[in-house]
């Protein structure tokens, strides 16, 4: 394959709520995403009639194609997620989400992602982010959640 060298990088960030720690880590589920994340719409495809459970296969379209994502981890109990979402020529990224219990009964999440390239083109995306861009993206999370807010 060549002498190619995978970069890589991670970035955890985090975001409050104003929701129980249930509903807010539900909002994570890749149905409960469509409530909140413009745009979002996933295909859940394997196993047939299962929204959200550890090797949950689904796919979504992303700014430069499509996504596939399994679900590799899920601890309801605990309120931790990991996905991990492959962009076929570009990249692997693994999101791992963690849902606690903050003051006023809202909730804290935490949500780190870790990127691998898969190529020239992968490397060259993942050189362009910045901690600056992900604080920034924890944010509009927010943002999004609130408004999901406004409106249930």
């Amino acid at each position: 394959m060549g002498d190619f060298s995978p970069a890589s990088v991670e970035f955890t960030g985090e975001l409050t709520v104003a929701l129980g720690v249930e509903e807010a880590f539900e909002l994570f589920s890749p149905l409960g995403e469509k409530r909140w994340v413009p745009g979002w719409d996933p295909e859940l495809l394997h196993p047939a009639g299962i929204s959200w459970e550890r090797g949950l296969i689904f796919r979504t379209r992303e700014e430069r194609g499509e996504a596939v994502w399994i679900v590799t981890a899920l601890d309801r109990g605990a309120h931790e997620v990991e996905y991990h979402r492959v962009e076929s020529g570009r990249y692997v990224a693994r999101v791992r989400i963690h849902c606690a219990p903050a003051a006023e009964r809202g909730t804290r999440v935490t949500v780190s992602y870790a990127f691998v390239g898969l190529s020239p083109d992968g490397n060259a995306d993942i050189a362009q982010m910045t901690s600056s861009d992900y604080v920034e993206k924890m944010k509009r999370w927010g943002r999004w959640i609130g408004e999901h807010r406004k409106y249930t």
